[in-house]
């Protein structure tokens, strides 16, 4: 592991950025800081500033969702008074609608994607299962059937 000080000395020497703070507003600014097109999760929505991904394909959950509320991609709205920003969801990249380009930053920004819960759940049940800890609690979920 490598402690750096600063966001401006660790963003350019990462591929891949997540920013999941408790930031009000964006506090990163500086474009240059991702030069190097890494991919970016967003996953607080409010850290970076519109100029930023102004520079860079953006991908979201749903666009509706992701831009209000003084996000960062809805200040980028703002700021333009457009969406074109927006090169397409999540589900279009997964489909194949959307191809990522490798010359500019890709920054995702997620707004309650339940799909990151899961992944991280998953991932957490595997790991345990493979270190054998795993303790199944019988009729643990006792209405399986109960919506259909």
């Amino acid at each position: 592991m490598t402690v750096h000080e600063t966001g401006e000395r660790l963003i350019p020497s990462s591929d891949l950025v997540i920013f999941a703070t408790v930031a009000a507003a964006p506090h990163v600014t500086d474009v240059s800081l991702f030069g190097h097109n890494p991919l970016v999760l967003h996953v607080s929505l409010r850290d970076l500033a519109p100029e930023i991904l102004l520079h860079a394909a953006n991908i979201v959950d749903d666009i509706e969702h992701c831009l209000k509320a003084d996000t960062s991609p809805h200040l980028a709205e703002q700021l333009t008074g457009n969406r074109e920003f927006v090169h397409g969801t999540l589900a279009d990249v997964m489909t194949g609608h959307v191809t990522l380009p490798a010359d500019r930053p890709v920054v995702f920004s997620p707004f309650g994607l339940g799909v990151l819960d899961l992944a991280v759940g998953r991932h957490v049940y595997d790991e345990v299962q493979r270190a054998g800890e795993l303790h199944v609690i019988d009729d643990f979920f006792h209405e399986l059937r109960r919506f259909g």
